[in-house]
């Protein structure tokens, strides 16, 4: 094992008094030298505070981000017996799901030690049985301690620097196996009096089984006006998107729908449904269209918005017509979404309907008329935020003309699979 430690020392503004060291020692290593297929694989990261100065450093909830930016996020790359690297699977180009990470810190004295726990599962897709090697990372900030004020300092003292590389066994197993080894997170998330199950969510919506369908779905659907949220119900849609059988498609379809949803609705509610239509949208199965369709005239404004937005995904004519027609709706919101949804076809059948938009009498409409017109022809045409009625002709006028001089050869460009909404 391969282990990277730092110290750094910081005088203390003090005569004649001993300096203050920060000094730490950290390192990752994994759990069990074995594990089962299918079942959570975790890597521990420990940091000891080795020096004479209490430091603080940032903490957060165990799920992956995926901003390769940011400070302090651990790093992961699984390779099997053969050093072939294991896909990521996380999506991409788009680079995953929207989200909120909850950051915390934790102030650590000299002699004590903190540890964390990570769900390699969340950057490696394991296929096989077999040995595997991870080569796990972290540059974690530290901040030291003022010892009259107790307020850490505004730039980091010392990187807390881990960098090994580890290896262990993955064995096949059955389900009677991989029951048990979920059991303690299930018996977690089916507690109320665990007020904070993050691990435990993030095990059960990362990796979902058949067996626990049920409480996927209780995990998607609304809360008791008495208890806390415990997590964000978008994770158990994920996860039963990440299942991916009919069971789970259909329990999606009835979030969509608003099924289970609380009675008087809520910005929540419509916000969990949006997000459904959307994994709809990306599934596109045909088998979703109807049920979608028949809410578009009923839907609260946030689901609406979503279903227009969606409707081009699943290329069919009916979704197709419902969006041209819209294009003529009294709501410009409904315009826009239409026009987004139409740009998410992505066909160049749709390129005139979209130029006629550039003079619709509201700006918004015509700035997102052109960012459809961009999207779909890789063309760039400027169009100020408050463009005059003369700026918004010239445009059309440029739009024209290169329609004009493309419209017999042009291939447009391939539909993002990000999620641009």
């Amino acid at each position: 094992m391969l282990c990277v430690q730092a110290c750094v020392a910081v005088a203390l503004l003090k005569p004649l008094a001993a300096p203050a060291q920060v000094s730490y020692v950290a390192r990752f290593e994994m759990e069990k030298p074995s594990y089962l297929l299918g079942g959570p694989i975790f890597s521990k990261f420990t940091i000891s505070n080795t020096g004479s100065r209490t430091f603080q450093f940032a903490y957060r909830s165990p799920s992956r981000v995926l901003n390769q930016a940011l400070e302090s996020e651990p790093r992961f790359r699984v390779t099997d017996a053969e050093g072939r690297a294991l896909p990521d699977p996380a999506p991409k180009p788009c680079g995953g799901a929207a989200g909120t990470v909850v950051y915390g810190s934790v102030t650590l004295p000299p002699g004590q030690t903190h540890s964390e726990r990570w769900l390699l599962n969340q950057w490696a897709w394991f296929a096989a049985p077999g040995r595997y090697t991870v080569r796990a990372e972290r540059r974690l900030p530290l901040l030291a301690l003022d010892p009259s004020t107790q307020q850490p300092s505004k730039q980091p003292v010392a990187y807390a620097l881990a960098l090994d590389e580890l290896s262990f066994e993955l064995g096949p197993a059955t389900e009677t196996q991989l029951r048990s080894a979920f059991q303690p997170y299930l018996d977690e998330l089916r507690d109320p009096k665990k007020t904070n199950p993050a691990e435990a969510t993030l095990v059960v919506t990362t990796l979902p089984k058949p067996f626990f369908l049920s409480d996927l779905v209780a995990a998607a659907g609304p809360f008791p006006s008495a208890s806390p949220e415990r997590w964000d119900r978008k994770l158990a849609v994920e996860g039963l998107a990440r299942l991916g059988t009919p069971a789970a498609w259909k329990a999606i379809l009835g979030i969509a729908q608003g099924r289970g949803a609380s009675s008087t609705g809520s910005e929540k509610d419509d916000s969990l449904r949006a997000y459904a239509i959307l994994l709809l949208a990306e599934k596109a199965d045909p088998a979703f269209l109807p049920p979608l369709l028949g809410m578009v005239s009923k839907a609260p404004s946030e689901v609406r918005d979503a279903l227009l937005r969606a409707l081009g995904f699943f290329q069919d004519p009916r979704a197709n017509q419902t969006l041209f027609e819209q294009l003529h709706s009294e709501s410009s919101t409904d315009r826009m979404n239409a026009i987004l949804g139409l740009k998410n076809l992505g066909t160049k059948e749709t390129i005139p309907a979209l130029m006629a938009m550039l003079n619709d009498s509201q700006p918004q409409v015509r700035q997102v008329a052109n960012f459809a017109l961009e999207g779909l022809t890789g063309e760039k045409f400027t169009l100020s935020d408050k463009a005059a009625p003369g700026e918004t002709a010239r445009l059309a006028a440029k739009w024209h003309a290169w329609w004009r001089q493309n419209a017999a050869s042009f291939v447009p460009s391939r539909p993002s699979p990000c999620r641009e909404w």
